[in-house]
C-alpha cells in the first residue's frame, strides 16, 4: 500500500486518489446520493437472489432425484452466466458513456448511446438464442453431467433458450437507465420479474394457483415467463422515456461512431467476464466429477446461492458508484469520484465482512434450510466457512472494480482479472482436478483468488490512471 501524502495530488495527474480533509456537508451529500442509487439496486438484488434460492430450494425438494435436479439447475446457471458476458459488455459501455454524457449535460448523445446499445442487444440476444437451441445437446454434454442430471439440464436449457433475447434486452436497458442516474426504475422492473418468477415456478412445480403440476419442468417455465415480461417491460420504459433517457426509434439505425464508443469500453469488460466464465466453466466441470458425484455438485450450487446473499451489498454499491464516478468525471471532479468509491467500500465492504463472519460461525444454519440431504448440507456448510475469510477482499474487487468501470478503465480491470484467474482460479482448479481433491480444497483456491484480485484492483484504483481515461 502507498503512503498517504499530506498535500492532495493533482486531480488530473498520475498518483493515487489522495484526498483533502473531508467536508462534512459534502460527505453527507455523497452518502445520500450513493444510498439513493444503491438502495433500489440492493432491493433488486435481494429479490433476485431469492429467486436463485427459490429455484435451488424447489430442485432440492422435488419428490425424487433431488441431487440430480439441483446439479442441473446449478450447471445451467453457469451457461446463462455466459449470456451475461455479452449483456454485461454492452451494458458496461452504455453505463460509462451515458453517465459521462449526462454529467456533461449532453442528453442527445446519451440517447444516441442508448439506441445503439439496445440495437446491439437485440442482435446479440437473437444470435445466442439460435446457438443455444441448435447446440443444446453438445453444450450440456460439455458441462460434464451424466444420467438423469444430464437429461434435466438439457430440458432446462432448451426451454430457457427462448428467453435469451428478452434477457439481454432487459439487462442492457437497465444499464442505460442506471447510467442516466435512475436505479429505481430498473429495480422496480426486476422486482416485478422476480415476483412473477417465484409465483410461476412454485405454481408450475407444485401445481398451485390452478396451474398444472410439472415438477422440474415447472422451474424452467416460470423463469421463461418472468424474463419475457422483464424484456418487454424495460423496452416500453425506454420508449416512454421515464428514466431520464429515451429510446427513439431513429436511434436504432446503426451509427458507427457511437457503437464503437460502446464497444471500446464494453469489450475489455466483456473479455474480463469471459475469462472469468471460462475459468468457472472449467470449475463446474471439475466439480461435477468430484466425489461424491452429484452431492458435490449440489453442495457447490447451494453454497454459491447462499454466498450470493453476502455480496449483494457490494454489487449494489458497485453499480451505484459506477454511475457516480462516471458523472463526477463528466463534471470534471475526480475528487468527488474518489470519495464516492471509498464511501461505497466502507458500506459494501463492511457489510460483506460481517456476512463473512456469519458464514464462519453459523454456516450450518442456511445450509440446513436450503438442502434436505444431510450429506449435501454438511458439504455446503464447509464451503461457506471457507468463503467467509475472503469477503473483505472480494468486496474490494467488486466495489473498486465498479468504480474503475464507471470511469471507463475497463482494460486495467481486464488485465488484473486475467492474471488472477489464469494463475489462481484456472490453474489451481485444474491442478486440483488432476489430483482428485475434495470440494472444500477447491473452495480454498476460489477464496484465495477473490482476495488477491481485490488487493490488485484496489492497487489500480490507488494508482489513479482511471482519472485520465477518455470515453
Amino acid at each position: 500500500m502507498s503512503q498517504v501524502a499530506v498535500e492532495p495530488a493533482d486531480p488530473l495527474g498520475g498518483g493515487g486518489p489522495i484526498l483533502p480533509p473531508p467536508d462534512v456537508a459534502a460527505e453527507k451529500s455523497l452518502l445520500r446520493e450513493l444510498l439513493r442509487l444503491a438502495l433500489p439496486v440492493f432491493g433488486e438484488h435481494l429479490l433476485h437472489i431469492a429467486v436463485g434460492l427459490n429455484d435451488t430450494y424447489l430442485a432440492n425438494h422435488l419428490p425424487a432425484h433431488r441431487a440430480e435436479a439441483t446439479a442441473a439447475v446449478g450447471s445451467i446457471a453457469y451457461i446463462f452466466w455466459f449470456i451475461g458476458l455479452f449483456a454485461g459488455a454492452i451494458g458496461t459501455g452504455s453505463t460509462a458513456i451515458i453517465a459521462r454524457e449526462v454529467g456533461a449535460r449532453h442528453r442527445r448523445r446519451a440517447n444516441s448511446a442508448c439506441g445503439q446499445s439496445m440495437l446491439f442487444a437485440a442482435m446479440v440476444g437473437t444470435g445466442l438464442a439460435v446457438i443455444f437451441l441448435v447446440f443444446s445437446r453438445p453444450i450440456v454434454s460439455f458441462v460434464g453431467l451424466e444420467g438423469l442430471a444430464h437429461d434435466y439440464a438439457l430440458s432446462y436449457l432448451r426451454i430457457l433458450s427462448f428467453d435469451v433475447p428478452f434477457l439481454v434486452l432487459m439487462f442492457v436497458a437497465n444499464a442505460c437507465l442506471r447510467g442516466a442516474g435512475d436505479t429505481l426504475t430498473p429495480a422496480i422492473a426486476m422486482i416485478t420479474v422476480d415476483v412473477v418468477n417465484i409465483v410461476f415456478t412454485w405454481g408450475f412445480t407444485r401445481g398451485l394457483f390452478g396451474l398444472p403440476m410439472l415438477g422440474f419442468t415447472g422451474i424452467a417455465i416460470g423463469t421463461l415467463i418472468a424474463y419475457f415480461v422483464g424484456g418487454v417491460l424495460q423496452v416500453i420504459v425506454l420508449l416512454v422515456g421515464r428514466g431520464g433517457i429515451k429510446l427513439h426509434l431513429h436511434r436504432l439505425r446503426p451509427h458507427v461512431r457511437d457503437m464503437k464508443r460502446v464497444l471500446r469500453i464494453g469489450v475489455p469488460s466483456g473479455m474480463t467476464d469471459a475469462i472469468n466464465w471460462v475459468a468457472n466453466f472449467a470449475l463446474i466441470k471439475v466439480v461435477n466429477r468430484t466425489a461424491p458425484l452429484n452431492v458435490a455438485a449440489a453442495a457447490h450450487n447451494n453454497a454459491i446461492r447462499i454466498e450470493s446473499v453476502s455480496y449483494m451489498t457490494g454489487f449494489a454499491m458497485a453499480i451505484a458508484v459506477a454511475t457516480m464516478v462516471g458523472q463526477s468525471l463528466g463534471m470534471k471532479d475526480p475528487r468527488r469520484a474518489a470519495r464516492s468509491a471509498y464511501l461505497a467500500y466502507l458500506i459494501g465492504g463492511g457489510l460483506m465482512t460481517l456476512a463473512g463472519g456469519f458464514f464462519i460461525f453459523f454456516a450450518r444454519i442456511p445450509a440446513a434450510i436450503l438442502a434436505a440431504d444431510p450429506a449435501v448440507r454438511e458439504l455446503t456448510a464447509r464451503c461457506l466457512q471457507i468463503t467467509g475469510f475472503c469477503q473483505a477482499g472480494f468486496a474490494a474487487a467488486i466495489v473498486f472494480g465498479g468504480a474503475l468501470r464507471g470511469a471507463g478503465d475497463t482494460l486495467a480491470v481486464m488485465l488484473i482479472t486475467t492474471l488472477s484467474i489464469l494463475v489462481l482460479r484456472f490453474g489451481g482448479v485444474w491442478v486440483l482436478g488432476q489430483l482428485h481433491q475434495p470440494l472444500p480444497v477447491i473452495w480454498m483456491v476460489l477464496a484465495t483468488d477473490l482476495f488477491v484480485r481485490g488487493v490488485l484492483i484496489y492497487g489500480r484504483f490507488l494508482h489513479g490512471g482511471w482519472k485520465r481515461v477518455k470515453v
